[in-house]
């Protein structure tokens, strides 16, 4: 939103640089200048006085729980063998040379402890990077700053479902977002530093910034108790390790490939939108720097993570010619599902929603006797198929795993998880072979994870 004409020129020309740098290949349209009633009617909840208009700009939008496991499931159809739950413990070292030889892991699950050998051994961890490195080296310097990016999420009416809402400068500098996503409304900053955790959550004070802050551009005053969701988020910011004399000036939001002495490769920092190329260059500098993985010269020496398509995407153009919508149409037709889920599963899981489609189809106890699927919540189109899915397709182990990676209820209200999480634990149970204790332990979690998505 424009409310000062000098703003108009800095908003413009931003956004004409995202069209330039997209290209050719761009499968959206440019951006453009908006007039004040056009942007009213398109996002009716924009604060009307003083508005000049708006810059409009096209994005992508992801689920960045489930592009991560896609990920791992596509890494598994070219040979790789993934674990869920599995704990790097210690690295293992040539007797030697002294070189990274591989891993002493340990089952979080059941206890066990094995090791795992490797020619090259690459440390992937993100914001707990520093950990293994140190495993390698104790006396290494570390290389991440820990950077908190605090949400709220609201219902969906907040936001029109495809219209968000940027304000590039806060009043302390920052970026506020409000957009819609996964049929709510998503609101946050940009990050700061922060504590190192597994479980970090917002404080109230960064709460209510959020709150205020969006108070400035809405006509409708957004209040407390219209969260339903509030949690914190840990990225690595990263200091190149070359550049580390120059203090706060070796941060950076890009990512650092490292090589250590003894062979340990980190990949780290870094962002979503370029995780194919920190793939691509760690793919190298493995080839670079252990060239002796390669000594039988059956291996492609170059990332093809280019070329690479994702489970899901429709690959070899046999499902539906990669035209999502006709994926939809058959989950309506065929399957009697409303718009609302059928646009989820497509959505979550691509082609791949038809085996969803299928287990509610084919299995008992997973449509009501209306014939309708069961879902987790009522006000949300997760269907419990999708546990069933999460377990026998997606390495899900716990019922946190489904309540907030496999489906991303817990992220989006958090009373609704709540609410779900002993029908979560009872599916799984059953799947999985649960006893009384068992499911009583995973019940507790999920409540003591459920207590950080609220300030």
């Amino acid at each position: 939103p424009i409310y000062s004409l000098i703003e108009l020129p800095y908003m413009w020309f931003g956004a004409k640089v995202y069209d330039i740098v997209a290209g050719k290949l761009r499968s959206v349209p440019p951006s453009h200048f908006m007039s004040s009633s056009e942007a009213q009617y398109y996002f009716p909840m924009l604060r009307s006085e003083g508005l000049k208009g708006a810059v409009i700009y096209y994005d992508g939008q992801m689920n960045d729980a489930r592009l991560s496991l896609v990920i791992s499931l596509t890494a598994t159809q070219s040979g790789a063998s993934v674990a869920n739950r599995v704990k790097a413990i210690g690295l293992l070292k040539d007797e030697n040379t002294g070189k990274i030889s591989g891993a002493f892991v340990r089952d979080e699950l059941t206890g066990s402890e094995w090791v795992i050998k490797a020619k090259a051994v690459v440390n992937a961890t993100g914001c707990f990077a520093d950990s293994i490195r140190k495993m390698d080296d104790p006396s290494v310097e570390d290389i991440i700053t820990p950077a908190a990016g605090v949400h709220i999420v609201l219902p969906d009416h907040f936001s029109p479902s495809k219209m968000g809402l940027i304000v590039p400068k806060t009043k302390d500098g920052r970026v506020l977002f409000f957009l819609p996503w996964e049929g709510a409304t998503l609101a946050g900053t940009t990050d700061s530093e922060t504590e190192l955790t597994m479980l970090p959550k917002p404080s109230k004070e960064e709460v209510e910034f959020i709150i205020q802050e969006s108070n400035r551009f809405l006509n409708f005053p957004l209040k407390k108790d219209d969260v339903i969701a509030s949690w914190s988020g840990i990225r690595p910011l990263v200091r190149d390790p070359m550049k580390m004399r120059e203090g706060t000036k070796a941060l950076s939001r890009s990512h650092v490939v490292e090589t250590s002495t003894n062979g340990l490769i980190t990949v780290t920092g870094g962002k979503w939108t370029t995780f194919r190329k920190m793939a691509e260059d760690t793919v190298n500098r493995i080839f670079n720097d252990i060239p002796e993985i390669n000594k039988q010269g059956n291996l492609l020496e170059k990332s093809i993570t280019s070329k690479t398509g994702l489970i899901g995407a429709d690959r070899a153009g046999v499902v539906c010619d990669q035209k999502f919508d006709r994926i939809g149409v058959n989950l309506r037709a065929s399957y009697g599902f409303s718009d609302e889920i059928s646009r989820h599963l497509v959505s979550n899981y691509g082609t791949r929603a038809l085996q969803v489609a299928e287990i509610v189809k084919n299995r008992k106890g997973y449509v009501d006797a209306a014939g309708h699927p069961l879902k987790l919540s009522a006000s949300y189109p997760f269907l419990e198929a999708e546990i069933v899915f999460a377990v026998e397709q997606e390495y899900a182990l716990k019922a946190v795993d489904v309540l907030a990676r496999r489906t991303r209820l817990a992220y989006i209200d958090a009373n609704a998880a709540r609410e779900a999480a002993p029908k979560t634990v009872q599916l799984m149970g059953k799947l999985l072979g649960w006893d009384k204790k068992r499911k009583s332990e995973e019940l507790k979690e999920c409540h003591e994870f459920l207590n950080t998505m609220s300030s």
